[in-house]
């Protein structure tokens, strides 16, 4: 199993970009270039991105309180936050949804990213979806931050890996760097920027244990940190958003 695709979604940055279009901070031609970044050539029932964009746009509650753009991610011990049997939660890949509060309903963007681009499917939920878990970012940052303590204490009981890099501080702030391309649209809140920054170093932490030293005996400690590396970019998309609206309706 390939670490990456459990802690690392690109829809994390995807969600804030939208977010900032959506509340006129960044413009149309930034953030289709930085979804580009996020995942190369994206379509819509064969349309380009643009038309997406619009219906995204034409779909929105941007008034309502709450994050207007919610960022779904799943995995292993973490169910994802959509109607058991419904044609979104069939159509979901490994790298999650976004789900845009419409007035009276809820539409559900599930990306497929197949190599050089991505294709995205929009489904419509008249029913709520199962409440996502609501933690605020420093929430969030403590219990990762908990749990990273918690799996360094067990590691160094045991023994520390079986195998060595030859700069292991660089392998993790490269890989680091890599989680954090291509970085974030303006006014992202400190907390989330703070949240975010603490995730990528965790997630590229797992990645060089398990994949770069292809060490595997610590992996029930590093994966049980899989749900709060999830948590902490779930949690840090909705302030972000939510900051986003604020400063919007002044």
């Amino acid at each position: 199993m390939h670490t990456r695709a459990e802690v690392y979604s690109p829809l994390q940055n995807t969600a804030v970009w939208l977010a900032a279009w959506l509340y006129h901070v960044e413009s149309s031609d930034d953030t289709l270039d930085a979804l580009a970044d996020l995942g190369g050539t994206h379509s819509f029932n064969g349309a380009s991105m643009a038309h997406l964009l619009y219906d995204v746009r034409s779909a929105a509650d941007l008034e309502s309180p709450g994050p207007a753009i919610r960022l779904i991610l799943w995995g292993p011990g973490q169910a994802p936050r959509l109607r058991a049997g419904s044609p979104s939660m069939a159509a979901l890949t490994q790298a999650g949804a976004l789900v845009v509060r419409g007035v009276g309903a809820n539409h559900v963007l599930v990306p497929e990213y197949l190599g050089p681009e991505v294709r995205w499917r929009w489904f419509e939920e008249q029913e709520p979806l199962p409440e996502p878990e609501w933690l605020s970012p420093g929430e969030a940052d403590q219990v990762l931050s908990r749990a990273t303590d918690q799996a360094a204490v067990l590691i160094e009981a045991l023994g520390g890996t079986r195998k060595e890099l030859p700069n292991p501080r660089l392998a993790v702030g490269t890989l680091a760097d890599f989680y954090d391309t291509p970085g974030l649209p303006a006014g992202v809140t400190p907390r989330a920027a703070k949240l975010f920054a603490r995730a990528d170093r965790v997630a590229a932490t797992i990645e060089t244990v398990t994949d770069q030293l292809d060490d595997h005996s610590f992996d029930p400690q590093l994966f049980a940190l899989w749900r709060h590396v999830r948590s902490a970019r779930m949690a840090g998309v909705a302030d972000a958003v939510v900051d986003y609206q604020r400063e919007w309706a002044r």
